[in-house]
């Protein structure tokens, strides 16, 4: 056995490598991304990048129906779009081991929101496990592969941004050989419809008391003695921070959910306080509001309910520091177009052709939204650019332009695209297309055809796709070329229907590599 120094990303990877599996899928989004690149560079693994997340979950359950193991990885918004599968895949159940690994963002460092994904695997009714450091993300992805077949339930990781990118021991182990594949019919437990779907709920109630009885037998779930009547319950990565306190306090560690109460009860019982920490919504400490009077947590106002924990908050609640802030104290560098980016030529011309609003989208081009440009006036969530440029339009407002990436395009644009030809809109639809999903580390799309592995595909044509989806007009422009550009632009919000603007050039740090 060797031991190395890895990211918490590449842990999980390798766990998931190390327990067999035959396939890997995931769609690009911080800080879950490196996870599917260390499978499809350091392995034999099959590995895709995936449309969006919702294909990259119903993918994983093909592969688990055909017996064999899957790992599906996605940061916690990509859940959000994933859910429809997700939720119901929990009823049908699954065949080969099926691990769906979060990367959850305290503090929004590349997010639009903070959700946190343990609500969604108590939505689901299936277990939820959270590692504090590296090694217990590798050895905990490996152990919920068995997990997730002993029960016949995908098996949900959940990290967080700081886990995921900070390196740390970890001991590698063999890799197990892949399973057989055994694809069986069985329409009674694999067809959502109405006949089986309560039948299959109730089977699925029925397995909770089996989860805590598992999990319990991993002892997931630890107190270690202390001194004193206060106690800290530690979730995840919190648990490093409460080790920090340099304290010999009792601390309740929670690495797995659902949490078994009956261990809380025993843990509070002869506490005068319990002081909870988790990263994300305050999701045990109101389980432990019910065990115990004098709880310290988010919800009593103790620790920040918003932005990422750390220990800093810790140590001031405990008398180890006065005071904190929670920015360094230097001069704050808003993230920026890069050097030569196309997309600050775009937006230039944008801006002089006066749209009177213009709807945005998640990527590189959001930061066009900032000073000197503001180009944007709104950005909600992946593909929402061109459904809020409909809804604007449809109350009668003119000249209201939509900008969009090629790979957001192609993860959930072309609908709202169809919709909006459909139901008659008059809007301009920008589809920047740089040639990569520059803001996540540069990964392919399916418009420059390689794959994850590297290997030549089929090219998807964006201008083609446009026009089948029956856009009025569609035309490229160079961004570089400012004067086509801003004609384009120009046109396209002065003439009715709907009209698309392709603003083709590679991305500034990738453009001489596609080339070559």
């Amino acid at each position: 056995m060797e031991k190395i120094l890895m990211l918490g990303c590449d842990a999980i990877a390798r766990g998931a490598v190390e327990a067999g599996i035959s396939y890997a899928s995931s769609y690009p989004g911080t800080p879950a991304t490196q996870i599917l690149e260390y499978i499809a560079k350091n392995s034999s693994v099959k590995a895709e990048w995936s449309v969006n997340e919702k294909v990259a979950y119903e993918v994983a359950y093909g592969v688990s129906l055909t017996g064999r193991r899957v790992l599906c990885s996605m940061k916690h918004v990509g859940l959000n779009v994933a859910s429809d599968p997700f939720m119901t895949s929990a009823y049908l159940g699954i065949k080969g081991g099926f691990v769906l690994v979060l990367g959850d963002d305290p503090g929004a460092y590349s997010s639009q929101n903070e959700q946190d994904s343990r609500f969604y695997a108590s939505f689901a009714k299936i277990p939820c496990l959270e590692p504090s450091d590296a090694q217990e993300a590798k050895d905990m992805t490996k152990l919920a592969f068995d997990i997730s077949e002993e029960l016949g339930l995908p098996v949900m990781i959940r990290s967080i941004t700081r886990l995921l990118h900070c390196i740390s021991p970890v001991t590698l182990e063999n890799i197990k050989p892949e399973k057989e594949i055994k694809l069986e019919k069985n329409p009674e437990y694999l067809l959502a419809i109405p006949k089986n779907v309560v039948r299959l709920h109730s089977e699925l109630n029925k397995k909770q008391e089996k989860i805590k009885k598992l999990l319990e037998k991993y002892e997931f779930n630890k107190i270690f003695s202390g001194k004193g009547k206060t106690g800290i319950i530690a979730c995840g990565i919190t648990y490093l921070y409460a080790k920090e306190l340099g304290e010999d306090l009792p601390i309740f560690k929670i690495s797995a959910y659902p949490v078994d109460e009956d261990l809380i009860k025993n843990f509070v019982k002869n506490l005068d306080e319990v002081v909870v920490l988790e990263e994300g919504y305050p999701f045990i400490e109101s389980l432990v509001k019910k065990y115990c009077p004098n709880v310290k947590g988010k919800l009593s106002g103790d620790l920040p309910l918003e932005g990422e924990l750390c220990v800093e908050p810790l140590l001031k609640l405990f008398g180890k520091i006065k005071s904190y802030t929670k920015n360094f104290p230097l001069i704050p560098r808003p993230p920026v177009l890069c050097p030569g980016c196309p997309h600050r030529e775009f937006y230039k011309a944008l801006n002089e052709a006066h749209p009177n609003f213009v709807t945005g989208d998640i990527g590189c081009y959001t930061l066009g939204a900032n000073p000197p440009l503001k180009a944007i006036d709104t950005c909600l969530c992946m593909g929402a650019s061109i459904g809020k440029a409909s809804g604007i339009s449809s109350q009668g407002i003119k000249r209201v332009a939509a900008v969009i990436g090629d790979s957001t395009f192609i993860h959930s644009g072309i609908p709202a695209l169809i919709n909006a030809v459909y139901n008659k809109s008059d809007i301009l639809v920008c589809i920047l297309d740089n040639s990569s999903v520059a803001m996540t580390g540069h990964q392919p799309t399916p418009a420059i055809g390689i794959t994850a592995k590297g290997e030549e595909t089929k090219k998807i044509d964006l201008v083609e796709l446009c026009k089948a989806c029956g856009a009025d007009s569609v035309e490229v422009v160079d961004p570089y070329d400012k004067k086509s550009t801003f004609e384009a632009i120009k046109k396209g919000l002065n003439e009715p229907g709907v009209n698309v603007v392709i603003a083709r050039r590679a991305c500034i740090l990738v453009a001489k590599k596609l080339k070559s």
